[in-house]
């Protein structure tokens, strides 16, 4: 159109910050295309150095606004965070972090992101600039930050549902991927459960289309009929986070982590953000959201089988005969032993093939 038109040929020479708000602008409205937000990114790419760190978090809130991602604006955005941490606000750090953590970009220098964040956000910034939700977003990045945010968090009357929410999956995430550090000052065990059955009481679920919940039912149909369990949908594991399908042993009368034989995620609409990055390489894969990453790794990391697919695979099969070996394949590749699988007549046990593009194992 003619917008994108006219801003695609200026991009050059508009100032960083009156960039930031034309692509707002543009997101807000809902004129922009693909193309015009990848020219975006690559401008500002060219020019990152002449950002401020608050002029690059808001070009970046357009891009989420516009439910859009490019790889290498957003590694300029951490790594912006991490050399300049001292010259943004700290209402700016928080959403830079919080786009970086839903488009799930991990920095390549990390810890010093994390130490850059906690040195700027010290003395006395949690609780009072930052809300009790603002400070959650951040206070994964330092052992100080944390307990800082606990403090403010005992202190304050009452808390929003989704602060009480992000505490827990703090705590999860902690726990499983830095139990080292975060040992010394982990939550007490009567803190978890509550939070937990807060958790369960109110899932963070995205919201799905339609047809993404009629093939999750299709889906759990035809596992019935290749699996030798008990199928369920939505199924809530004992960590609290919700999974699309489940299959449980038949003998269990109360379902736990130990009964759980796989865990099926389905990847659609509602898990998936667009990649402009595929414009400029056809070879990428799509972007997973943060939230639903994050929830995987650390199933994974408590050991429950977990296997994913995206919805355009399952939607390419051509009968039932086909979805129900692409399942029985699936499964034997998970390590699911060959007495739990059902085989129909005329269906002879397949040896397993390596997944393919849209099917992962893990």
């Amino acid at each position: 159109n003619a917008v994108s038109a006219e801003v695609s040929l200026r991009l050059m020479d508009i100032a960083p910050s009156d960039l930031a708000r034309i692509a707002g602008a543009i997101a807000s409205l809902g004129v922009g295309s693909t193309k015009l937000f990848s020219s975006i990114a690559r401008a500002a790419v060219a020019r990152a150095d002449r950002f401020a760190p608050g002029e690059l978090v808001g070009l970046i809130k357009a891009f989420d606004e516009a439910r859009c991602f490019h790889t290498t604006l957003y590694e300029a955005l951490a790594r912006s965070l991490r050399v300049n941490a001292r010259h943004a606000g700290p209402k700016e750090i928080v959403h830079g972090l919080s786009s970086l953590a839903m488009c799930n970009v991990r920095s390549d220098r990390a810890d010093a992101l994390a130490r850059a964040i906690g040195d700027s956000l010290a003395g006395g910034v949690i609780g009072k600039t930052l809300s009790a939700e603002e400070s959650c977003l951040v206070a994964w990045a330092h052992a100080e930050l944390f307990r800082a945010v606990f403090r403010a968090l005992e202190d304050a009357p009452v808390q929003a549902s989704r602060t009480l929410c992000q505490l827990y999956e703090m705590h999860l995430s902690l726990k499983a991927f830095h139990h080292g550090h975060y040992a010394e000052y982990e939550l007490e065990d009567d803190t978890v459960r509550s939070l937990r059955d807060h958790y369960r009481k109110h899932p963070a679920l995205l919201k799905k289309e339609r047809s993404s919940e009629r093939m999750q039912a299709d889906i759990a149909d035809v596992l019935r009929e290749v699996l030798d369990a008990s199928i369920s949908t939505n199924y809530c594991t004992s960590l609290g986070f919700s999974v699309d399908i489940v299959a449980t042993t038949r003998s269990s009368r109360r379902s736990s982590s130990s009964d759980l034989l796989v865990a099926i995620d389905v990847d659609g609409p509602h898990t998936l953000i667009r990649s402009l990055d595929a414009l400029e390489n056809a070879t990428t894969s799509p972007r997973i959201h943060g939230q639903v990453s994050l929830k995987r790794r650390i199933l994974q990391k408590n050991g429950v089988r977990l296997v994913t697919f995206a919805e355009e695979k399952y939607r390419s099969l051509d009968g039932s005969r086909e979805k129900r070996d692409f399942l029985r394949n699936l499964l034997r590749a998970a390590g699911i032993n060959q007495d739990k699988l059902l085989e129909r007549p005329g269906e002879e046990a397949k040896p397993s093939r390596r997944p393919t593009l849209g099917m992962k194992v893990r």
